[in-house]
């Protein structure tokens, strides 16, 4: 009965630390009343087993005082009230329980009762100083769990925020992609029909591969490309002859985990400043290889710094730097480098011993 209660109050690592603690202090109890006052063997064994059980049954209650007691919304007047009428109240239960027990036990050993008559200011002494390091142990320990728990909780809060962030980005990708691939069917339903239908069959097949996947399942390389090029064959029925697309994709590369749909913005903003910013043959590299355990992929198109182009968002790119710095938690992964004639974005991607 009294284990299961200990075990209410104290988890599977405090208890064995409270429950030792006790039998350090009745060992001491146990010399001190031998050596110093010449107590039997007998008697000063029951005595420091009864005080200190006793006094452990006690600081279980202490222990809730403690626990449910908010020092921090109290003043200084009403802790040291609250303390005082605690500690006058354990005191008088720990000394006069025991001082029965200890009574019954000794029965008419008139000598023993004497001497703890005669030290009976001391133990009460002891016995305070015992409540006010157990207090301050109490304190110290419940204040060390609560600030865990404050921590863990932030972590989860943290977590969850990071988690609803990095779904907001990438549910405005799908739909930043989606409004630019309906213009394109758009502007071909009249001049094109036949082509407009094969937009439509693309289109249809790379949503179903990009709704496919949870928001906390890593794609690969290889799912990636496959995705890329679905989304290139949407805009090559566009612009036909006008978009060339080279891969230059390093062997060994195709199971490296990256997060879904973070090459694809990329692709297509380098597919429409090329084309639009380029009245001729317009080119987007596609890189892939691999450094000191990092996959580095760069994506590159060429453009003509003469032509106004058409403007877009900038959804796309922000997004993927964003998305990046959230899923990796670093914020140097992205480099953008452009020139007068080339705009290149590269990504670095950990591997899996590094995620």
């Amino acid at each position: 009965m009294i284990q299961n209660m200990l075990n209410k109050v104290f988890n599977s690592k405090q208890l064995p630390v409270y429950a030792g603690a006790w039998l350090a202090i009745a060992v001491i109890h146990f010399l001190i009343v031998t050596t110093q006052l010449g107590i039997d063997s007998f008697y000063a064994g029951a005595e420091a087993l009864v005080f200190s059980l006793v006094f452990a049954l006690l600081g279980v209650g202490l222990w809730y005082l403690v626990k449910f007691f908010d020092f921090e919304k109290q003043n200084r007047q009403e802790i040291i009230m609250q303390q005082a009428s605690s500690s006058t109240v354990t005191l008088l239960i720990w000394f006069g329980s025991s001082y029965l027990i200890m009574g019954l036990i000794a029965g008419h050993d008139d000598a023993y009762m004497q001497i703890l008559n005669d030290t009976m200011a001391v133990r009460i002494m002891a016995g305070l100083l015992l409540y006010a390091v157990m207090i301050t142990v109490f304190y110290l320990v419940i204040n060390n769990q609560n600030l865990k728990d404050r921590k863990t909780r932030e972590e989860t809060l943290q977590n969850m925020l990071h988690e609803s962030e990095l779904n907001s980005l990438r549910s405005q990708i799908k739909p930043h992609f989606l409004f630019n691939s309906l213009n394109s069917i758009s502007s071909l339903t009249i001049t094109n029909p036949e082509k407009a239908q094969e937009m439509v069959i693309n289109l249809s097949e790379f949503m179903r591969y990009s709704l496919g996947f949870t928001d906390n399942k890593m794609s690969t390389l290889k799912q990636e490309l496959y995705h890329l090029r679905l989304y290139l064959n949407i805009e090559k029925v566009r612009f036909g002859g006008r978009l060339n697309v080279e891969e230059h994709i390093e062997d060994g590369t195709s199971d490296w985990p990256l997060p879904p749909m973070i090459l694809q913005p990329l692709v297509e903003n380098a597919v429409k400043h090329g084309v639009y910013d380029t009245p001729g043959q317009s080119f987007v590299w596609i890189e892939g290889r691999t450094d000191n355990g990092w996959l580095e992929i760069t994506v590159r198109n060429n453009h003509d710094p003469a032509t106004p182009g058409k403007r877009g968002t900038g959804t796309g790119l922000a997004n993927v730097m964003k998305r990046m710095q959230m899923v990796y938690g670093m914020s140097n992964l992205t480099k953008i480098n452009k020139t007068e004639n080339t705009f290149e974005v590269k990504l670095k991607f950990p591997g899996n011993d590094k995620n």
